[in-house]
């Protein structure tokens, strides 16, 4: 029997209570960040949360890479304005299954796994919640449900906890995840209808949640661990944290970000057993396509897309116990 998608809004949650329920647990905030692009926003979100009661945040960690060789705008910021904030560069936390290779989902378990090797051990890993945020959400839409809510709907029990929100554009969302997550026909993955935005990249979970689940490189990493969770049964709830944006992307990003979604799903349920292909038939790693420009000429796209996809942290010797 699949256990049902938890719904909460965020107002659902009192921080009081929440900091009641932590009971010695820990919550861990991480923002990611390229470049210097977010510099101004992301230093303006640890203000933000630095409002919250004492004690109900533990660490806020900048997940941070360069788009140099040298110390950027962003890090001298954040050291300036929040010198408690941990600072970890990307290119920096040796991984024994990792290269160098760049992406929002590989940089997400290099934090997990420099979390897994400091954390504290007198502390369960189920204790332990770690809550991912975008760092590029406009000013006017974030505040601190984006931390009490997602880490609330954990504290309540839930393993993993996804945001959902309104938004004007959600291009990805409404044009590729969603008609996607519909085609396939499955007990577990019926659920993927449940959630009001499933990719979304704010989420929180237990760090032993994130430890058990596998991480695509690239754009597929939201996709990925979602499918994870719901096959894996885990206790999984949808938060609506209200009205949301963020900076906006042409449509050449938006076409390769819907092509790595799109291929993270029909991966995942290969992996899984659910779908397969004969013949010569399979899952392309190269996007395609051909057009006519504003100017009536006609044009043609192709580039070369694939993500490596990394297996559980918990498979490491020494990390079963996460």
């Amino acid at each position: 029997m699949f256990k049902d998608i938890i719904k909460y809004n965020s107002e659902d949650f009192s921080v009081s209570e929440l900091i009641r329920k932590k009971e010695g647990g820990e919550i861990i905030v991480v923002f990611s960040t390229l470049g210097e692009r977010e510099a101004d926003s992301v230093c303006e979100k640890i203000e933000v949360l630095k409002s919250l009661p004492s004690g109900f945040i533990d660490r806020i960690v900048v997940n941070h890479r360069r788009s140099s060789d040298s110390e950027d705008r962003t890090e001298k910021k954040v050291k300036s304005l929040h010198p408690d904030v941990e600072l970890f560069l990307s290119s920096e936390i040796p991984v024994p299954d990792m290269g160098s290779e760049p992406g929002k989902g590989a940089d997400m378990r290099r934090t997990l796994y420099r979390l897994t090797t400091d954390r504290s051990e007198s502390i369960n890993p189920d204790k332990i919640i770690v809550v991912f945020l975008d760092a590029d959400v406009l000013p006017e839409y974030f505040s601190t449900h984006f931390v009490t809510a997602l880490a609330g709907a954990v504290l309540e029990g839930a393993d993993f906890a996804k945001a959902g929100f309104w938004r004007k554009m959600g291009r990805v969302k409404k044009f590729a995840a969603q008609p996607v997550f519909s085609l396939i026909s499955h007990p577990a993955l019926e659920r993927l209808s449940d959630f009001s935005y499933p990719i979304s990249g704010e989420a929180a979970g237990t760090l032993k949640f994130f430890c058990s689940v596998s991480f695509w490189q690239r754009y597929g990493v939201e996709t990925g661990i979602l499918v994870d969770a719901l096959m894996g049964n885990y206790s999984v709830a949808d938060v609506n944290l209200g009205l949301y944006d963020h900076e906006h992307h042409g449509d050449s990003f938006i076409q390769k970000m819907s092509f790595g979604v799109m291929r993270a799903f029909l991966k995942s349920l290969e992996r899984y057993g659910i779908i397969s292909f004969s013949g010569d038939a399979g899952i392309s790693d190269n996007i395609k396509y051909s057009f006519i420009d504003d100017k009536g000429d006609r044009r043609s796209f192709e580039e070369h897309f694939e993500e490596k996809l990394y297996g559980p942290l918990n498979s490491f010797p020494g990390r079963g116990e996460l």
